[in-house]
């Protein structure tokens, strides 16, 4: 057993680099692992409704949304190592604000925290995705990406596993602060490793601002397919996964049940290893079935409200997450080019990220004018619109034209 789990920490199918940026990323999240889950729950409490809790929460996407294209471009022009340590040192800077955000009572460090934490966040995700795709070996994309979530995912269980005994003694905000040390040492595990060879993809012409819906107008048919598809799934998945915890807490008035929760929640990313395999080898042909299983996930929330039965929809609905992130990044590096890895990767998660903030203000506001059972209810619908249409262009045979790649 512990031979298995040392092969598998230091697999020779994923690069040097990648297995050390999923090491520093490990702790990063180890750090915000302790109250992470109870970040929907403090957002409720500076707020008065669903729709407001909704607001906050689309603070730290605002920022995400600015910075991504022009970190887009960065990362095809500089190493993506650079940018990683940017990140890791803002990093810094939000678990302070959060924690003056708790001692203070005042909304403005909440939003601060958020706003920082939407560049550092974007720094973070944009480089080491780069780092990833211009390292991997081609045949094992998938396969990378999901041994980064099932490794570092499993450190942030660790820690949020020990967050449940330290809640009782210790404020939400004083576990934020966490975040500090934690990407304080990342840094310094990005900073040592800096000195090794790292792939830079040279980029024609001088840097520029993206203009998203020019850049996608000028992407091919399967690009622009998986930007709505992202879009789509990023303003259902971030539904599920900040209101479930609201609700959750009111019911029980309980720290301990959420993150219970936000821990069946990321318990799934720890197959993201077997997933990536899966996809590599199945592809899209999954994707389908996955999506229907999605909407009927999102219907049953309508009515099975004990909490025994929202961790099991919470777990198979993060399983299906996890096999659509997996999935789409395959898709993304196989239908982009390799000097535009960057760029593209940070269009893409612009889209995702207006669909992941607009999800929980608008569906927020349908919950506080009908009900929650109404609003999971209309996105079982468009779960289910999108199964129906994927699979009406897989027998068309849209996929084999646009989404298989030679290669």
């Amino acid at each position: 057993m512990v031979t298995s789990l040392k092969s598998f920490f230091n697999n020779e199918e994923i690069p040097y680099g990648i297995r050390l940026l999923t090491t520093a990323t490990s702790v990063r999240w180890f750090g915000w692992g302790f109250a992470e889950t109870l970040i929907p729950v403090l957002l409720f409490s500076f707020g008065n409704s669903f729709a407001e809790a909704g607001l906050l929460k689309a603070s730290v996407d605002i920022t995400f949304i600015l910075s991504l294209p022009i970190i887009g471009l960065y990362a095809d022009k500089v190493r993506a190592t650079t940018l990683l340590l940017i990140s890791y040192f803002l990093y810094i800077f939000v678990g302070l604000g959060y924690f003056l955000a708790g001692v203070t009572g005042l909304v403005i460090f909440i939003l601060l925290a958020r706003f920082i934490n939407g560049i550092s966040w974007g720094l973070d995700v944009v480089a080491r995705e780069t780092y990833f795709r211009r390292h991997v070996v081609e045949n094992k994309i998938a396969t990378a990406f999901g041994y980064f979530d099932t490794v570092a995912n499993l450190w942030w269980i660790v820690a949020a596993i020990i967050g449940i005994f330290l809640v009782k003694y210790f404020s939400i905000s004083a576990l934020l602060l966490l975040i500090a040390p934690f990407s304080l040492i990342s840094f310094l595990i990005i900073l040592k490793f800096r000195g090794k060879e790292e792939k830079i993809h040279a980029v024609e012409g001088g840097y520029r601002a993206i203009n998203l819906i020019k850049e996608i107008k000028e992407w091919g048919v399967a690009l622009k397919s998986i930007v709505g598809f992202n879009f789509l799934i990023a303003f259902t998945g971030a539904v599920v996964v900040f209101f479930l915890p609201i609700e959750v807490y009111k019911e029980s008035g309980s720290f301990t049940p959420v993150i219970l929760m936000g821990i069946v929640y990321v318990l799934p990313s720890l197959t993201g290893w077997s997933l990536g395999k899966l996809f590599d080898t199945k592809g899209y042909k999954i994707l389908g079935a996955s999506l229907l299983v999605f909407a009927l996930l999102l219907l049953s929330l309508s009515f099975l409200t004990s909490f025994f039965w929202r961790l099991v929809i919470m777990f198979v609905i993060s399983m299906i997450l996890e096999l659509i992130s997996v999935g789409s990044n395959e898709l993304i590096t196989a239908s982009a080019k390799p000097e535009h890895f960057g760029r593209v990767d940070g269009v893409i998660k612009s889209i995702a990220t207006i669909g992941g903030m607009t999800g929980p203000f608008v569906v927020g506001i349908l919950m506080d004018a009908t009900s929650a059972s109404s609003a999971y209810l209309s996105l079982s619908v468009v779960i289910f619109s999108l199964a129906i249409i994927f699979k009406v262009l897989e027998k068309k045979g849209f996929m084999e034209k646009y989404m298989v790649t030679e290669r």
